[in-house]
């Protein structure tokens, strides 16, 4: 097996040079999204454009944050695979699928950024359609791979350790929640329901609409499953039994999706999520 740079008895954190050895090509796509995000955050000091009433770097900047958390993630997550998982035919697949999504996303995303257009719901031409609908497509690429990485990982691991259980639970539900919710945001007309379409006067840096729905909200809570599951696994006391931390993992992961399917009712009724 792998080295585990991180474990119930080992919370140690990977190196910068144990993420690259682990998967070099997650590892550079990861900084190539975090470069992009600082060459858009430097781009908004000089550029005051805006769109829907924000920076227009706004949106290149959370893309390249998102998906380069996203990359990072993964590149911990492998670390409980044997290095012969990712290095096989199936395993250059997973490989591959996230990475050709992401890459080709943020430069999409950013370059529209940069023309002062629209990524999502763009259909003033041929192209920027086909791109929208490709957007899509890679979007569910990069979590229909996640519940493959469970199974690869719960098949080589115990289930029974509270953070492997974390780590799978976060992955099949962010498939679940983060693509569902993703889908029915992505074949909506708009991510505000009933309310004022702009992003200016948005619930602090996350931009959500403040007076009516915002599809958004379930979208990021079910997109972040991944990380928050584990997190609340590490954050456990160390003292307690393994049984103990399982149970209360259980209850934890039955609120979050709780929480997330109440933000998605509240958006398709046209409710805030926050209106303070």
């Amino acid at each position: 097996m792998s080295m585990l740079p991180l474990s119930a008895t080992n919370l140690t954190w990977p190196t910068l040079t144990e993420l690259r050895d682990t998967q070099p090509l997650w590892f550079y796509a990861a900084l190539f999204n975090f470069a992009l995000m600082a060459f858009c955050v430097i781009a908004g000091v000089f550029d005051d454009r805006t769109f829907n009433g924000i920076s227009v770097w706004s949106k290149p900047i959370k893309f390249g944050l998102s998906v380069g958390v996203y990359f990072i993630t993964l590149i911990w997550f492998a670390t409980f695979l044997s290095k012969e998982t990712l290095t096989s035919a199936a395993g250059k697949c997973l490989v591959a699928i996230p990475l050709i999504a992401g890459i080709v996303e943020t430069i999409y995303i950013a370059v529209m950024a940069g023309l002062g257009l629209a990524s999502h719901y763009n259909y003033s031409s041929n192209f920027t359609s086909i791109m929208y609908a490709l957007m899509g497509l890679g979007a569910w690429s990069m979590v229909l791979v996640l519940p493959w990485m469970g199974y690869l990982i719960a098949k080589q691991n115990a289930l029974t350790n509270p953070l492997i259980f974390a780590i799978v639970a976060g992955l099949c539900v962010t498939l679940i929640l983060g693509g569902g919710f993703g889908s029915h945001l992505a074949t909506s007309s708009s991510h505000w329901v009933n309310a004022t379409p702009t992003d200016a006067d948005g619930l602090w840096l996350f931009n959500w609409a403040r007076d009516g729905g915002d599809l958004r909200v379930a979208h990021f809570f079910g997109m972040h499953a991944m990380h928050a599951f584990p997190l609340v696994a590490l954050l456990l006391p160390k003292t307690w039994a393994e049984k103990l931390k399982l149970r209360v993992l259980v209850i934890f992961i039955t609120g979050y999706v709780a929480l997330s399917a109440g933000t998605f009712w509240q958006a398709i009724n046209g409710q805030p999520f926050w209106a303070g």
